[in-house]
Order: structure tokens, then sequence, then C-alpha cells
């Protein structure tokens, strides 16, 4: 049997699948392309995902632009391919992509194309024209050059009814948390939010797509019951605005979900979702404890309602408080991200953010800060206001105050391995308290009841640390002279390097607690015949 050759190679980061190249995937196959995905997760992937271009010979490459701090990782990708022999057609696409088309192919002539918003129905006209070998300038939803011109094609015909599309391509091997098996999964995509931070809204406002719409739920229903027969366990819910707005709404449509799962054999499931805290009503947790979801994550963003405001949030401080309230009392695991930095907040702000975050060291909580991305509402502000730094591959900012931006500088230095890295010890700990938390639902037992009380212990002292470090950096932020360098120098040197050294048993603990779940997990559900 000869397969036909392979039209389209789509390369992107791949550490938690990849269901945007995935969905894209599934709909050149259906369109009778041969697809193939490439994982791409830093720059130390530019050999192998070369050798497989060249090896596989694609009628195009298709970079899928997932996030803004990778662009030059995705531009020095581009440049060695070409300077390594293949000649075929290169696109490049994503969220970062959409917004950036223009600085894209201005800037890098190994691109011969963008495709912007949704790829499924672009990457189709795209591949059309190159089998057909006509140009592609023109193709709907595509940015391309045109000699030394960059040409922007008419739009992309947006996908209304979400059911229409493909179930996204997956791997034969499922990724795993504590060893167990995992899909990711869309039930939806689009916000009704106002975030002014929010690429996702800005995304679809963009595209001529309504800004929310939902898959039905037999269509989800069906998916997790196919995943469910190949050994899957949890669902791992990517949308950004999973629990709807209104409670009645999000109570029928959590019902409607868990009946449709329960027709398509999908019951039994541990669910990770994403929900607002002005969201959430004892009927609302009630439902999605129905359902089987076992962890929420709050997008609590900010407990100060000032800094709300700013961020366009809707929500009030309060119902942080009520929303953390009622998942404890009604048996959901939460965990969050404190935006605690942002272009206009004051040290005071940050001290605030502080006290809440050292009130609730049980939970699992990651701080950052508000990063900028264009085509959002804090993009244009700050543009406007001819307050940003850096270009397209990295937009940055000056905080007015200077205290709050002297803080920031001294974290980022001492608090970049705990909290600020992709891989950082707060995020692995978010991550470890929900694999315990899945082996507590499926595996229930003394032993899961002592490694919890582990996990548990380890979190509340890297946090309890985190929120001392904290607040030493904010004292000295208050009292410190800005401008006095090598006084800060010697402070935030200082600060880390003691972080670190505390940092590193701690990441040791959290990887071993990982390998024990990892091994219990695959050991435990082999034995009951539970894993395929």
């Amino acid at each position: 049997m000869t397969h036909a050759p392979l039209a389209l190679c789509l390369v992107g980061p791949n550490q938690q699948e990849n269901l945007g190249l995935q969905y894209v995937a599934a709909s050149a196959e259906r369109a009778g392309y041969r697809t193939e995905l490439v994982g791409f997760d830093s720059r130390r992937d530019i050999p192998a995902v070369v050798r497989a271009a060249l090896e596989r010979q694609p009628m195009a490459v298709g970079l899928g632009m997932a996030f803004q701090y990778a662009v030059d990782d995705y531009l020095d990708l581009a440049q060695t391919l070409r300077h390594a022999g293949y000649t075929g057609h290169l696109t490049a696409g994503g969220h970062v992509a959409t917004f950036c088309w223009r600085e894209l192919l201005d800037g890098c002539p190994a691109l011969d194309s963008v495709v912007l918003h949704e790829g499924e129905r672009p990457i189709i006209g795209l591949l059309d024209r190159l089998r057909d070998a006509v140009p592609v300038v023109g193709t709907p939803g595509c940015a391309s050059r045109d000699g030394n011109a960059v040409v922007l094609g008419p739009p992309g015909p947006p996908v209304l009814d979400l059911d229409e599309l493909a179930y996204p391509v997956r791997s034969n091997r499922p990724y795993l948390v504590a060893g167990i098996p995992v899909a990711f999964c869309l039930t939806a995509r689009g916000c009704v939010g106002e975030c002014a931070y929010c690429c996702v809204r800005a995304f679809a406002a963009a595209s001529g797509a309504p800004r929310f719409r939902l898959r039905s739920a037999d269509a989800v229903g069906r998916e997790l019951g196919e995943l469910r027969a190949r050994g899957i366990r949890i669902v791992f819910v990517q949308d950004d605005l999973f629990i709807l707005p209104d409670e009645r709404r999000a109570v029928d449509r959590l019902e409607k979900l868990r009946r449709a799962c329960e027709a398509h054999g999908a019951s039994g499931l541990v669910w990770w979702v994403k929900g607002r805290p002005e969201s959430i009503t004892p009927r609302v947790v009630e439902a999605a404890r129905g359902l089987g979801v076992t962890h929420l994550f709050l997008g609590i963003e900010n407990p100060v309602q000032e800094r709300l405001a700013y961020l366009g949030r809707r929500h009030r401080p309060e119902d942080n408080r009520r929303a953390l309230d009622l998942c404890r009392q009604g048996g959901l695991y939460t965990s969050f991200n404190l935006m605690m930095f942002d272009p206009d907040c004051s040290l005071e702000h940050v001290s605030e953010t502080v006290d809440f975050a050292a009130r609730h060291l049980v939970i699992p909580w990651n701080v950052c800060r508000t990063e900028i991305y264009p085509g959002t509402v804090l993009f244009e502000r700050l543009r406007d206001a001819r307050r940003l730094d850096g270009d397209f591959r990295s937009w940055g900012y000056r905080m007015l105050d200077e205290r709050a931006e002297l803080a920031f500088r001294i974290l980022r230095s001492c608090l970049h391995e705990r909290a600020f890295s992709g891989e950082s010890l707060l995020n692995k700990l978010i991550s470890l308290a929900f694999g315990m938390q899945a082996q507590q639902t499926l595996l229930p037992g003394t032993q899961t009841d002592t490694l919890a009380r582990q996990v548990d212990e380890l979190g509340r002292a890297v946090r309890q640390d985190t929120v001392d470090l904290l607040r030493r950096v904010i004292d000295f932020a208050q009292r410190a002279n800005p401008t006095d360098a090598p006084s800060v120098t010697r402070f935030a040197v200082e600060e880390a390097l003691s972080a670190g050294a505390r940092d590193a048993p701690w990441h040791e603990q959290v990887d071993r607690l990982w390998d024990v779940l990892h091994a219990r997990g695959r050991l435990t559900l082999r034995s009951k015949g539970k894993v395929t």
C-alpha cells in the first residue's frame, strides 16, 4: 500500500498537545491532504524539525506561533530551514502571526505567507493553490508576498457551526498526568468578556466570527465517548469560557454535557475547567461536580477593585472571596493566577495582592505581570500613550509608579525560576496538585491520602516562602533609592541566590512526587484493566 506524499508539516509547541494545530491537521486530512505534526517547544528542537522537513519534503511547512515570547525561535527556525535546503512553501499562523502578519513577512524573507485567524479553512485554500501550482496571492484568510509587496487576501469565511469541524488529530500515545491518560478538549471558542489584556477577545473580534460559539453537547459527548473508549480518564478543557456567565444557562449547559457523556459512554471522567469568579454559584458548583469537574481554574487575576477595573474585568473583589468559599464548600479544588503588576499599578496595590495570596496558601497559585499582546485594548492604550517598549517580538512597558517598577525588576531576577518561567516551580505545583487530585478521585485510599498530604505541605511551604520574599522586596522598594544601582543590584543578587538555593531541593521534591504519582497511576490503572 502506497501513501500519498506528505502535503503539510505543522510545527508548534506540544507540551500539552496543541489543539490549534490538531484541528488544522484534521481539516487538511479531511480535504485529502496527508499531514504530520512535529513538536517545537524551544530552539533546541530546531535540528529535529529541520531534519523532519528535509526527510519528508512536504509541500508546505506551517509554523504555529502560539506564544509571543517564542517569535525569535520561529524566525530562526524559518531561516535555518531555508539555509538547510527546504524549498517548499513556508507559512505561519496562530494568534501572534495573525496580528503581526505584516511585520513577519516584511522582516523574514524565508516566510512565503501567513494564515490569519482560525486556520481550518484558509489552510485548505492555500494547499489547493499549491497543489495546482497557481499563485497563492489572494488566498482568502492569508497574507502573502507578491514580489516586493505584501498582499492581504480577502477575509476567510469563519466557522459558524463548530460541529462541522473534524475532530482534532490525536496521537496514539496520550498525554499522561500522574500516570493517567488525558485528553485536551474544546467545547467552545471565544469569550464574552471585555478584558483589556486578552488576545482571545481580540482574535475573535478581528476574525469576523461570533465572539463566542458553543459546540453542541452531543458533539462533545460523542468525541469524549470515543476518547474514553481509548482509555482516557481525564479531560482538560481548554475553553477560555467554560462556565457560562448566566446561572440558568450555565447549569443547563453542564447538565446537557453530563447527559451527553452518559449517552456516549463518557461517564466517570475527571474534568479540569476554567471559570470566572462572578459566574460561580452554589447551583453551578453542584452541576459542575455532577459532570465530574474536580478542578476549577478561577480567573481571579487581582484582588484590588481599581486594578480589576483597569484590566477590564467585570467581577469585584468580593466575587473572588465568594467563589473560592463556594468551591471549597462544594468540594471543588481550585487554583488561580494573580496579575500582580500592570502598567498603572502602585506598590500599595502590589502589597494588597500579596496579602491576598498570603490568605490562600492552601490553594495552588502563581503570580505574574500583565503582558501586552497586539490587538488588545491595553496594547492600543499604551501605544496611543507612547508607553510601549520593544517590538512585535516582545512588547513591554515601564510602570508609572517607579517603586512598583523597581520591585518588578528585582523580582524578575529572583523569581524567574520560581514564578515567571514556563516551567516555574509554582506552575509545576499547580500541575502536581491537579495530578494528586485526579488520583484522589480515581484511586482513593490510604496511600493516596499520604501522598496528598506531602503535596499539600510542599505547596504550602513554597507559597509561604514566596509571600515572605515578595514582602521583603516590597519593603526594600518602599525605602530604597531607585537610582542607587549598586544597592539595588546587591539586594537583587542576594535575594536571587538565596531563592535559588531554596528552590533547588523543592524542584527535586516536585520531580520525585511526580515520578511517584506517574508510576503509581500507570501501575494501578493497568492492574485494574482501566488503561489500554
